[in-house]
């Protein structure tokens, strides 16, 4: 096939692209295949050519060639070389070149080529040369001649002689001519193959041995002192000159002229550095460039020390000569090979002088490694040359790799080695081997001198690695140099172009020299510690570190470097430190790099926001992020636990969000702790060095948890103050370690809360953030294992061990710490919410309840809120705080509150979490589960979301603590809560829950003004701007209508509506009595406290009480002391009720004032509150009370008690003020019928809160019911008494009254609503489905005072009950029906059966009678019997032992611990007593003589026989703990009257101390409840166990748990041994508490 000509414009396009150098390489390569297809067409394809002669196509191919060059020659161009040195002609001429030597000299391709080259330097063209203007050939003679071959030179006419013949000889044309011509070409041709030769054959010889000495003292004066060099011009051409005149004068051999001037430079810099060190180094040699210090004012690295010293050889005459010289004598710039084989000669010069040093100095070889065997100085100057392009150092390795020991490792093969023998050694850790062999001293102290020295200190590649460190600074080149020598194929890596396997494989060769080699960790740390002075503004020319010339310094960072840049440069080497644990040997590096991140944190916190005290997490780029994860968080660690390291982290990482601090400590933390990282690693992984976490962090993380361990084992309450300052040591360098061991063992022991709270007191902050994280890490934020944890337990009722332990934690931990993160651990909890799951509920309840000090707002339940916390919910914050626990008040940090409100309202987060739970409260009752969970789980999720909501939110609108300067907190919440309408519309919320959410900011607008009168501040008119959207305006009033049906705005108006929703309790319910209580118990506390702070007789009662309660929990002498004196805590509580009392004052005339001014609101509102557009005939408006019920009552009085109490007063008050058409009869019959149909649909709490709304309306009925004057001055004659038509047809009554139903009536509709409320209750008691019994027992247990009245329906409640009480399935329910039976009994027995038979009741009190008396008989009998046994035993024991008191016969005294022991007979009557009292109650005591004398037990074997026992009984357990020689513990099985287990157990415990030789000081306190039997006495402390005192006074507790009988007899008199026990137990009435009794001490 024919290899047709391009076309010139391929041609011209090709040289364009040459000439703009767009991609200049590939356009030359182009254009030399251009000339080849053009030669190949006019000379090589003749066959396929065959049409044309060889003339034509030689024509055609030199005609476009010429073209094409006359074109390219004729375009401007600036950059263009002289035609001999210009690529696109020499690609010509060396294409002509080729092809001619591939051609024959006869063929006739030949003379095309010669044709074609004739051609070519025969056309001229016009062009600019640079040497001169005017024409010249398009290929140059010259560059011809000198290129092509002799022959063909000749065949073309072009030699020098040819080209130009005598005008003699061709006029002439004879022989003589032809003969000169002869003449002349053998002449050039002898004249070619001389030149060749001298080029490339010939031998220089220099007469070395005979060279004159003056040449080399002249080189060398000139070389080494300065005062012999010429004049020089600064760049060294002068210098250059003169060595080269020198050189040829005397005829001086150049590579050793080099070698001379490289010793020289050499010479110079050794001596630069060595005057900047004078001093310290003189006497020494150092081992690494960073222990050479500098004596100025300031001590600094000594990588510093020579960076400066070369920064001033770069403006030294002398060094820039030597350079100038040497770049002379090593040839041109392209050829720089003598340097590296001269520099190589060098070392292997000095390696083989050290081997024969060795072979000849037993002393050397007995200590290698010693001496140094290259000096300093090599290694300096060969970095300095590497510094300024003189040589590669990488052209040095086939030199040097051949210097290594054949028998020593390789860095890589000992750093393999280094990490295997180090994981095995950690895996040992902590592992107690009884076979392991004693370790031999010698031989650990050889293998510590061992690893502490440096194998690689005389290594010749790691010591110019150093000194490129220290000369160059240039950390990728210098690592780049290592990783060659280093790495078999790293060259392979290189040549593949990838970025990342090369940074790898650089990062693992730098990582495994500062593992194995101190000296180079060490240098990189000096390295470090220059590079970041710039940026930390040094002094003087360190503000500005210049190795090298300017342009070759971009990778210094300096003051305006940015935090990307600075952490790009360090990122490499700080690795490499960390990963090889290196860095604790440069303390102070560690603390720089900490100042120089919190002087840049510093600085863009500022920029950003002085008010922000938290950088933006979107600056923080990736390096420094890698930076902050891979060595300044983790390096921790590797230092020695110092709280100054700690705290100087912190400082830094303070500045960092929450977010990015969580991410550094994961890190830091991943992929585990301890042995967990090394569980994910293999083989491979270890013996390629790929360790997840650094070596040396996970030993110190190890060594850690095995002093946390040994720590926490020996922690208890009494020794916190000295053993929580050695945990705090133990964790200040690895808190993650100790911090998640501790919440580990809380998880499991609940007990160790308080007590671990109180250790971290000692804890940095550090310590305290990372407690954070773990505590969310331990709830599922984070962690896999956690996350996937079960927080319920089986059956999905009741919340696992562990998140309960962990709700209880995180209340505690933030109370004490309030400055701890918060913010991760809200919005973990928001993120869940967002997810659907509410079982991390708890923890937000921990929070606002123990943190917040919000515990009298929750609520366990609502069926368990009694009358008295009921009416303090109705009152002022005060009120409910007092109310709320009985009068006992829980300690509040007020700055863990405020600090939990502003979290809260920041970012909106307390108003998201509101609606939250508002709408997966509704989620949670339709949701479809995957399993299917039982309706009793469901309800219990449905009340904790309720429960939880109404915490949240009083703790989120509570202003009561508001500072005085800033924004209230009712302005936050305020900005942040969508209006009503939104929250119906945007966020799905049902209308109660909704008007429950912005509740608090409507009372606030409407009460806006009369609130700043009443608090004596003047106001503006209106309310602020932020209560505007939520001020009832006829605006907002119109947005009511999408709220509810049309069909519901027929009766009820939108004033009645806003009313209802818009008012709370406080507002219309003043708890009048409730708050007189409360006053006159806190003034009498006052008083107490007032007597006893003037002491006197007064205040004996007082003392005298304080010092029992001192006893009664087991105080020693000093203890009661201090316990009956007026201390600072009582002057504190008595500022405190002080304090309470005039502010519960003011608070009742506040709510009085506020509940009149509503009251009279209502009233002037009261015509227009009720539509009657529908009314009957009659006018009575009877689909009112259904609408009402419906759309207001219902859905609010569920929500919460105070809702629910809110509701039922609201009815009793529209009743009361008489509201037209407000029907109270139709709308009681309305309530019944829902709460009748509800007990089957309804939640527990909201069978509470519906038990409370019935208790208070059914307490109205009853009245009406049975007291005739409060019908008639109360219900007849108003518009509540009005029925309609329907009604009265539906109840037959005669609808004809016109003021309403008669009481004759009325009976007659009660009767029926009680019938209806207790057939639906008896329904829901004998359902088999768990909640419709719950529920009803709520409702009945609230109202047992109530309902029933009649006995009909009481009967039958009761026979229903019965087989509730023996659910053996169903425990709660039993017990619940149990109580509920006793609490209906009772009520019976009151009277409150209105309608009961007086002959029944009569009877049924006979019946009662007879069994008391029964009773009374039965312990009167007990206490004969107690009282014979007692007289035997003072027989058998005699008067003569000890006299009364327990004294001495000789002294008088009484016996302490080293009293008599007891006798062989007192040892004798004990074991009886015991096998009478625990073994056989029914034997008699003679008979209990005759078995023990038969079988011969200890006291000891007694106890245990009995501890035996106790595990297969079913009954009452009685818990015995004394703390007497080896009676450690005992548990007590019964199944006797409580009374008689009183009276053997006291009998029991008197002859025990007595034989025994103690005084009994104990105490007795008996309590009245409804469970079992069950008896404790308290436990000594677990100290105290392992170091008895048996003259400590004992405690006795007993709890007798029995609703039928008072114990209050006194149960054993026993003035024979001399000592007396009086008990008491006063039931206080209504309460079922019991007083505590005091055992006299005789």
């Amino acid at each position: 096939m024919s290899s047709p000509l391009p076309t010139i414009d391929e041609c011209t396009s090709i040289l364009s692209n040459i000439i703009s150098h767009s991609d200049r390489s590939a356009s030359l390569t182009c254009w030399r295949k251009t000339i080849h297809r053009c030669l190949k067409y006019a000379c090589l394809d003749e066959e396929s050519n065959a049409e044309a002669s060889s003339t034509q196509r030689a024509d055609a191919a030199a005609r476009l060639v010429g073209d094409a060059l006359h074109w390219y020659l004729t375009q401007p161009n600036d950059s263009r070389l002289p035609s001999g040195e210009d690529d696109v002609i020499g690609t010509v001429v060396e294409s002509i070149w080729l092809t001619g030597c591939l051609l024959d000299d006869s063929s006739r391709g030949y003379k095309g080529l010669v044709d074609i080259v004739s051609q070519l330097t025969q056309r001229q063209v016009e062009v600019v040369d640079p040497n001169g203007q005017g024409g010249q050939p398009l290929l140059p003679p010259e560059l011809l001649q000198t290129s092509l071959e002799f022959s063909f030179l000749r065949d073309a006419n072009l030699l020098p002689a040819a080209t130009t013949p005598s005008k003699q000889l061709v006029k002439k044309k004879d022989e003589a001519a032809s003969s000169a011509m002869g003449h002349v070409l053998s002449s050039a041709k002898q004249k070619y193959m001389k030149v060749n030769a001298n080029l490339y054959y010939r031998q220089h010889k220099f007469n070395i041995f005979a060279e004159e000495s003056e040449g080399w003292a002249k080189l060398l004066g000139f070389l080494v002192h300065s005062d012999s060099s010429p004049v020089d011009n600064g760049n060294g051409d002068a210098a250059t000159k003169h060595v080269r005149s020198l050189i040829g004068a005397f005829d001086l051999d150049p590579n050793r002229v080099l070698d001379v001037a490289l010793d020289a430079l050499e010479w110079e810099l050794n001596g630069i550095i060595s005057n900047r060190v004078r001093g310290v180094a003189a006497t020494t040699t150092p081992s690494s460039f960073a222990e050479i210090r500098n004596t100025d004012e300031n001590t600094t690295w000594a990588l510093e020390v020579i960076r400066s010293s070369i920064i001033k050889c770069n403006h030294n005459t002398r060094i820039s000569s030597l350079l100038s010289i040497i770049r002379e004598l090593d040839g041109t710039n392209n050829e720089k090979r003598a340097v590296a084989h001269l520099l190589g000669f060098k070392y292997r010069s000095y390696h083989h002088r050290a081997i024969a040093a060795k072979s000849t100095s037993a002393a050397a070889a007995a200590a290698p490694g010693v001496a140094n065997v290259y000096p300093p100085s090599l290694f300096v100057s060969t970095a300095f040359l590497s510094s300024h392009g003189v040589v590669d150092v990488h052209a040095l390795l086939p030199h040097l790799l051949p210097l290594a020991e054949k028998d020593k490792k390789s860095m890589m093969e000992m750093f393999q080695s280094y990490c295997t023998d180090t994981v095995a050694q950690l895996k040992k850790m902590g592992v107690i081997s009884l076979n392991a062999k004693p370790s031999n001293k010698e031989e650990t102290a050889a293998a510590s001198d061992e690893r502490t020295s440096d194998p690689f200190l005389n290594d010749p590649i790691v010591g110019i690695f150093r000194s490129l460190l220290a000369v160059s600074g240039d950390w990728n080149d210098a690592l780049g140099f290592l990783a060659h020598a280093t790495l078999p194929d790293f060259a392979d890596v290189v040549s593949t172009g990838d970025v990342s396997k090369l940074e790898k494989a650089m990062n693992s060769v730098a990582l495994a020299a500062c593992t194995v080699s101190d000296v180079v960790a060490l240098d990189v740390c000096a390295w470090v510690s220059c590079v970041t002075e710039g940026a930390l503004g040094g002094r003087g020319e360190a503000v500005r570190p210049v190795f090298l010339a300017s342009e070759q310094s971009s990778f210094i960072v300096d003051k305006d470097s940015t935090l990307e840049e600075l952490s790009a440069v360090l990122l490499g080497p700080l690795s490499c430190l960390v990963g090889s644990g290196k860095i604790r040997l440069s303390q102070p590096l560690y603390l720089s790099l900490c100042g120089l991140y919190r002087s840049k944190f510093t600085i863009m916190k500022q920029n950003e926001d002085d008010s922000v005290r938290e950088v933006d997490e979107s600056s923080i780029d990736a390096n420094t992020f890698a930076v902050l994860s891979s060595f300044l968080v983790p390096s921790l660690s590797l230092f020695p636990s110092d709280p100054s390291l700690s705290r100087e982290l912190w400082s830094v990482i303070q500045l960092l969000p929450y977010t990015v601090r969580y991410r550094l400590y994961a890190s830091w933390r991943s992929p585990s702790l301890e042995k967990g990282a090394l569980r994910s690693m293999t083989a491979q992984d270890v013996k390629a060095g790929n360790f997840p976490k650094p070596l040396h962090c996970i030993e110190s993380e190890i060594q850690t948890g095995i002093e946390t361990r040994s720590i926490v084992k020996r922690l208890s309450k009494q020794n916190i103050q000295n053993k929580g300052p050695d945990l705090s040591k133990v964790s200040h360098n690895n808190p993650l370690v100790v911090f998640s061991y501790i919440l580990n063992q809380i998880e499991s022991y609940d007990n160790m809360i308080l007590m671990m709270v109180d250790t971290f007191q000692f804890v940095t902050a550090l310590g305290l953030d990372v407690i954070g994280y773990c505590l969310l890490l331990s709830l599922g934020g984070g962690d896999d294992r956690s996350g996937k944890r079960s927080r319920t337990k089986l059956g999905g009722l009741n919340t696992e061990q562990w998140l309960t332990s962990l709700e209880t934690f995180t209340g505690a931990f933030y109370k004490k710490f309030p400055d701890v993160e918060l913010r991760g651990l809200l919005f973990y909890i928001m993120e869940r919410l967002k997810e659907g799951q509410a079982s991390e509920l708890g923890v937000l309840r921990s929070l606002i309840k123990t943190a917040g000090g919000y515990g009298f707002v929750d609520y366990d339940s609502t069926s368990a809120l009694s009358e008295l916390q009921l009416d303090g919910r109705c009152g002022s914050r005060l009120l409910k705080l007092e109310t709320s626990s009985f009068g006992v008040i829980d300690d509040v940090n007020p700055r863990a509150s405020r600090t939990l409100r502003t979290v809260l309202q920041g970012g909106d987060l307390g108003v998201i979490m509101l609606i939250l739970l508002s709408q997966i409260r509704q989620q949670i009752l339709y949701s479809k589960s995957q399993s299917k969970e039982h309706i009793k789980v469901i309800g219990s999720t449905y009340d904790n979301c309720e429960s939880v909501l109404c915490l949240l939110l009083e703790f989120v609108s509570d202003s009561s603590d508001d500072l005085p300067t800033g924004p209230s907190t009712k302005e936050k919440f305020a900005n942040s809560m969508p209006t009503l309408v939104s929250l119906c519309d945007s966020f799905g919320l049902d209308t109660a829950t909704a008007w429950m959410l912005i509740r608090p900011l409507v009372r606030k607008s409407m009460f806006y003004m009369d609130d700043k009168k009443l608090a004596g501040k003047s106001s503006t008119g209106e309310p602020p701007a932020f209560l505007k959207p939520f001020t009832p305006t006829p605006e907002m009033a119109s947005s009511y209508h999408k709220l509810l049906p049309d069909s519901a705005w027929k009766y009820i108006s939108p004033a009645l509506f806003e009313a209802f929703f818009s008012f709370s309790i406080y507002d219309i319910q003043c708890p009048t009595e409730r708050y007189n209580i409360e006053i006159n118990r806190l003034k009498k506390e006052v008083e107490r406290l007032t007597q006893l702070q003037k002491g006197g007789s007064e205040a004996r009662g007082a003392i005298a009480a304080m010092a029992a309660a001192a006893a009664a929990a087991g105080g020693s002498v000093d203890e009661i002391r201090r316990a009956s004196k007026f201390t600072e805590t009582h002057e504190i509580e008595l500022d405190r009720l002080k304090r309470n009392v005039e502010q519960l004052s003011k608070d009742f005339l506040r709510q009085q004032k506020r509940c009149d001014l509503v009251h009279a609101k209502l009233e002037a509102q009261k015509d227009s509150l009720i539509n009657a557009s529908d009314t009957a005939e009659d006018g009575s408006g009877g689909n009112f009370a259904s609408a009402f019920l419906t759309f207001c009552i219902y859905p609010r009085s569920l929500v919460s008690p105070e809702d629910s109490l809110f509701c039922a007063h609201f009815v009793k008050l529209m009743h009361k003020m008489k509201l037209p058409s407000f029907s109270t009869i139709e709308l009681i019959d309305s309530i019944v019928n829902a709460v009748t149909g509800s007990f089957y649909c309804i939640t527990e709490d909201e069978a509470g809160n519906l038990a409370i709304f019935l208790h208070e309306i059914w307490k109205s009925v009853n009245s009406w019911r049975y007291d005739n004057d409060s019908f008639a001055s109360e219900l007849k004659d108003t518009p509540g008494a009005q029925v309609s038509k329907a009604f009265a047809e539906e109840k037959n009554i005669d609808h004809s009254i016109s003021n309403g139903v008669t009481h004759d009536d009325y009976k007659a509709i009660y009767s029926q609503w009680h019938i209806k409320i207790g057939s639906a209750a008896i329904g829901c008691l004998n359902s088999s489905e768990y909640m419709h019994t719950r529920s009803a027992l709520i409702v009945l247990s609230r109202i047992v005072l109530v309902y029933p009245t009649q006995p009909p329906v009481g009967e039958k409640i009761l026979d229903t009950l019965v087989s509730l009480q023996k659910d053996e399935s169903r425990p709660d329910i039993r017990a619940t029906a149990q109580g509920y039976a006793s609490q209906l009994m009772k009520a019976r027995d009151e009277g409150m059966w209105k309608e009961e038979n007086i002959a029944v009741t009569k009877a049924r009190q006979e019946r009662e009678q007879l069994k008391v008396e029964e009773r009374r008989k039965k312990l009167a009998q007990q206490h004969e019997e107690m009282k014979k046994e007692s007289e035997m035993i003072s027989r058998e024991l005699g008067d003569n032992t000890w006299r009364r008191g327990g004294r001495d016969d000789n002294r008088g005294r009484p016996w302490g611990i080293d009293g008599p022991r007891t006798n062989n007979q007192m040892a004798r009557l004990l074991q009886i007593m015991i096998l009478r009292y625990f073994f056989f109650a029914d034997a008699s005591l003679t008979e209990l003589m005759k078995f023990h004398s038969r079988v011969h037990l200890s006291t000891r074997m007694l106890l245990r026989l009995h501890q035996g026992m106790v595990a297969s009984e079913e009954k009452g357990t009685i818990t015995v703990v004394r703390q007497i020689h080896d009676v450690r513990g005992l548990t007590v099985t019964c199944g006797r009257e409580t009374e008689a287990v009183a009276k053997h157990l006291a009998g029991m415990l008197i002859l025990e101390d007595i034989l025994h030789g103690q005084r009994l000081t104990s105490l007795l306190a008996m309590r009245t409840t409804t469970e079992d039997t069950e008896m404790t006495r308290a436990a000594p402390e677990e100290s105290e166990v392992a170091r008895p005192n048996l003259g400590k006074t004992p405690n006795v507790t007993i709890q007798c748990k029995n609703a039928t009988s008072k114990v209050g007899e006194a149960l054993l008199l026993r003035e024979e041994i001399g000592t007396s026990i009086h008990t008491r137990a006063v039931e206080t009435a209504g309460t079922g508490e019991t007083d505590r009794g005091v055992i006299d001490r005789i």
